[in-house]
């Protein structure tokens, strides 16, 4: 007969144990996602309270003779933010663990509709033999570990209703189910449209980049955002080379990959200075570009002095330096390139005025020159 308190007990003696299992399986599940290129809210381990654990006991004593066989005393939740990456999430799980398919459940498929905040998938794990022969994790063999996968807005609804306190139906009132109904329709719906918005964005960026790459030198003219900036600067030969100018003056490489936020902060700065479209960006590289070299070469060789090593530069600094190339050719005095550069976040207050007498002088300097 299962002894309740020989389960606790060997709780005790191994709540550590089952603690640093958790968080490893939190590491490496950081360490494949991040591999795999899969953006994620959360990632987050736990190990069971003892109370939650000794409730679970009375509840299913005859399944329970040691606490082994508990297969969620060690917890790793993953919140995803589109439900198309909880499938993704899935399936590199069962790439790189060992699943307890007995254990394991989709609830996704199994729990009716209207409990969508509990539509996760939960897996039952253990390492893989490789990963046991490790050193390191060779005393984590036979430990198995709970692996919830599930979105932000799913992830909002099963906090919120376990903050409630809604888990029976028979204790809560019909107005009330009905308003859970609801709520559960309307996140759902949300959850749908949010990955329906991310698939559209997809494609969009994908027509984009075909229609700058067959465009030739000049591109069809449009509007820009973020996507189309981005899409110029991989594909138009003069960003490009302006690019490789700015690289070679650094002695750095331009980065392949680049996050989408600084794409919205370099189009805020040319949306500052008037360049909306795609062909006022052409025109600005043509007239501009020769003083952003300028600009560039005065700021990162003589000033700076870099000399890095396996460093590299935003694909955006091309027109990073153009921007400061039209607050010369514009005739900007120094106050407005003292409000620009405040109004963008460049800079620190203290240094704002020195940095924009210097770019006047290297407008000075340049012209004379040319």
């Amino acid at each position: 007969m299962p002894n309740k308190t020989d389960i606790l007990k060997q709780y005790d003696n191994q709540h550590k144990k089952y603690a640093r299992f958790a968080k490893e399986i939190e590491h490496q599940l950081r360490c494949i996602l991040e591999e795999e290129g899969v953006v994620c809210n959360a990632i987050a381990s736990r190990v069971k309270e003892k109370d939650s654990l000794a409730k679970k006991i009375d509840v299913k004593l005859d399944k329970y003779s040691s606490l082994s066989d508990v297969t969620d005393i060690a917890g790793v939740r993953v919140i995803t933010y589109y439900d198309s990456d909880v499938e993704r999430v899935a399936k590199i799980v069962e790439r790189n663990f060992c699943v307890d398919a007995e254990n394991s459940i989709n609830k996704r498929e199994a729990l009716a509709p209207e409990k969508f905040g509990y539509c996760s998938v939960h897996y039952v794990v253990s390492m893989n033999e490789e990963r046991l022969k490790l050193p390191e994790n060779k005393g984590y063999a036979g430990i198995k570990c709970e692996i919830q996968i599930r979105t932000v807005l799913q992830h909002a609804w099963a906090e919120i209703e376990h903050d409630l306190g809604y888990k029976s139906e028979i204790a809560i009132p019909k107005d009330i189910r009905r308003s859970f109904s609801r709520l559960a329709g309307l996140l759902e719906v949300a959850d749908k449209e949010f990955q329906e918005i991310r698939d559209f964005l997809t494609e969009y960026q994908k027509r984009v980049e075909v229609e700058m790459e067959g465009s030739g030198p000049e591109p069809p003219d449009s509007e820009l955002d973020a996507v189309v900036l981005e899409a110029m600067i991989n594909t138009k030969p003069n960003l490009q080379t302006l690019n490789r100018r700015i690289g070679e003056i650094a002695g750095m490489e331009i980065n392949a990959q680049e996050p989408q936020e600084k794409y919205v902060g370099t189009l805020e700065e040319l949306k500052y200075l008037g360049i909306c479209t795609t062909a006022q960006l052409d025109q600005c590289v043509e007239r501009s570009a020769g003083l952003a070299v300028y600009v560039a070469d005065k700021l990162l060789r003589d000033r700076y002095k870099i000399e890095p090593e396996g460093t590299t530069l935003l694909k955006t600094i091309g027109v990073f330096y153009l921007c400061y190339a039209e607050l010369i050719l514009n005739k900007w005095d120094k106050e407005r390139i003292i409000q620009y550069l405040k109004d963008n976040a460049i800079g620190k207050n203290e240094t704002r005025a020195a940095f924009a007498q210097e770019l006047l002088e290297y407008g000075r300097a340049f012209a004379a020159q040319n």
